[in-house]
């Protein structure tokens, strides 16, 4: 029985530690904003169910005026459907939530998506250093010690080639406001 509690107690902390990257979000958000000031729809592939409280710490470090569309997917086959349907959305760039299961820094789903997005003009952004080996142009966070760390491919590039800010309206299953934050939209993925 003690055994099975102290799983318990070690189990709780584990998903306390995950609910505190979240916090990776507010240096990332402040470096995203000084790059491109004029890019406020942000790109989430997540299972948003289980990724809620990231996406709304997101959202909060995202402050108001900025877009987040959530594609909600459940497995790591709907990669490229999913990174088809931000681009469609017109996403200015993708932000990789740390804690999600398929869609995480680091993660082959991930890869993928990034990967389809970067073909289509959608750079992508990341919290750890692995994102960098993924694809994404830039990551800063926690996982980075606090370090801003860019990828060689934008080293002493002046502008970075990104897609048309004008923004397409589409329906979304699920729009979400929360006073002092972003607005997020969640679709699912087919």
């Amino acid at each position: 029985m003690n055994r099975f509690s102290t799983s318990l107690s070690v189990a709780a902390l584990a998903l306390a530690g995950l609910a505190l990257s979240a916090e990776d979000f507010q240096p990332l958000m402040k470096t995203t904003q000084a790059t491109w000031p004029e890019k406020r729809h942000i790109g989430v592939i997540c299972n948003y169910r289980t990724n809620q409280s990231e996406v709304w710490a997101l959202a909060k470090a995202a402050g108001e005026g900025t877009l987040i569309t959530v594609v909600d997917t459940r497995t790591a086959d709907q990669s490229s459907a999913a990174a088809l349907l931000l681009a469609n959305q017109k996403a200015d760039y993708l932000v990789l939530m740390p804690g999600d299961r398929h869609f995480r820094d680091g993660s082959f789903a991930a890869t993928v998506a990034v990967n389809r997005l970067a073909s289509r003009g959608v750079p992508a952004i990341g919290t750890m250093p692995v994102a960098l080996k993924q694809g994404a142009v830039f990551s800063v966070g926690d996982g980075t010690e606090g370090q801003l760390l860019v990828t060689d491919r934008l080293i002493g590039t002046v502008d970075v080639i990104l897609p048309d800010p004008a923004r397409a309206s589409a329906k979304a299953s699920l729009v979400l406001r929360r006073e002092g934050m972003a607005t997020v939209s969640v679709c699912a993925a087919e």
